[in-house]
């Protein structure tokens, strides 16, 4: 009978202490992610640079890194959202067609479309 007093006297403390141990695991887990998003983006742009010399069309680019994206991710045990992975890299294609754009002789942009 003591030990069921003990224990209901202490149920907001028990509460609150489960409630701490399930923020630090989501804090952990985040931190383990957003860890890992830094290889994985990484790994991304060291395959998109391979996948320019290995293919003509850029549709068989993308598709060759998604899929070494994927088995990235899971090497490093990673869950990734592949539909954000696309995007990201039609958002660096683009970005690299600004960075990288053409001069004409007098240093001038050259608009590309």
């Amino acid at each position: 009978m003591e030990w069921l007093n003990l224990i209901v006297s202490n149920l907001p403390v028990i509460a609150t202490i489960i409630t701490l141990i399930v923020t630090l695991v989501r804090y952990v887990q985040k931190a383990i992610k957003e860890k890992n998003w830094g290889k994985l983006l990484k790994d991304i742009v060291k395959y998109m640079e391979e996948a320019e010399d290995k293919f003509d069309n850029g549709a068989d680019r993308k598709e060759w890194v998604l899929a070494m994206v994927r088995i990235s991710a899971e090497t490093i045990n990673y869950n990734i959202n592949i539909d954000e992975v696309s995007k990201l890299i039609d958002d660096l294609c683009a970005m690299s067609k600004v960075v990288n754009a053409p001069s004409d002789e007098n240093g001038k942009e050259v608009q590309v479309s």
